[in-house]
């Protein structure tokens, strides 16, 4: 259970904001180009001391999928050899999606420890308007479970979030404004919530600070909000994550950018630390 927290947040990290309905009103710029790619250090606190644990990176890329351009977003995410004592992690997530963002293929694939999780969704977008949204999830040697869905409105997986949030200009919230928007796991849709906090300047981990918009991520549980990350992203159209604050089952963790390149804008970078 540890293992799948942790890292359900480090993918999190670089899902910074969302979308659909409740962001109709918002406009949109482009926020990214293929051959973008970031990195970041993770750091989880033992006994209150904080260590690396690992790191993370991801790619954007040009990619043809099923006959049509569209771009491949790819997170590679790892344990370092003093984490793989405690728990071992080897996590690669991939996503395709259309010009306009609509996310076409998801697939998941976790080692952690001595298990394996592969998860994959899969979107058709049929005449009516509304999209079907095949789900699969197999969990070491057990049978795949298969999920059908016919949604009204567009469904996102985790990844493919990314792409749809970095293009929308947030300036017209407040705080306290609240965004809300479907997710599927690959083993079912559910709602996520995302809440608006203000502005906030944040070190990173290239030596710089960075004036950035916070946002957490809210869940419900035995019927009870609960703020589970908070998010630091640049205040300005690339909306890149610098720092994600996690509250874990059992600690804490944090995971700051380390390096950027291929971004579409120039980034304003604050005073060195």
């Amino acid at each position: 259970m540890k293992h799948l927290i942790v890292r359900t947040y480090i993918i999190f990290l670089f899902l910074v904001l969302a979308l659909p309905s409740s962001a109709i009103g918002l406009k949109r710029t482009p926020a990214y180009k293929s051959g973008e790619t970031l990195k970041c250090n993770l750091y989880f606190n033992w006994k209150f001391v904080w260590v690396k644990a690992g790191e993370a990176s991801l790619v954007i890329r040009d990619t043809i999928y099923n006959g049509q351009k569209a771009q491949r977003m790819t997170l590679l995410s790892s344990t370092n050899k003093y984490a793989d004592k405690f728990f071992r992690m080897r996590d690669t997530l991939t996503t395709v999606f259309a010009a306009d963002n609509r996310p076409l293929y998801y697939r998941k694939a976790s080692a952690e420890g001595k298990r394996y999780y592969l998860n994959e969704v899969c979107y058709d977008y049929l005449d009516c308007g509304k999209v079907k949204v095949f789900e699969s999830y197999k969990r070491d040697k057990e049978p795949t479970v298969y999920k059908e869905d016919i949604v009204d409105d567009r469904v996102y997986d985790m990844m493919s979030l990314l792409a749809y949030a970095r293009t929308l200009d947030f300036s017209s919230l407040k705080i306290g404004d609240r965004l809300t928007y479907p997710v599927a796991t690959g083993r079912r849709i559910e709602p996520q919530h995302l809440i608006y906090r203000g502005k906030a300047r944040t070190k990173a981990d290239d030596g710089y600070e960075y004036d950035c918009l916070l946002v957490s991520l809210v869940k419900m549980k035995d019927g009870k909000e609960r703020s589970v990350i908070d998010f630091y992203i640049t205040n300005d159209a690339n909306h890149l994550p610098i720092l994600i604050d996690l509250a874990l089952n059992f600690g804490s963790a944090k995971a700051r950018i380390t390096d950027k390149q291929g971004l579409l804008y120039p980034l304003k970078t604050g005073r060195r630390r």
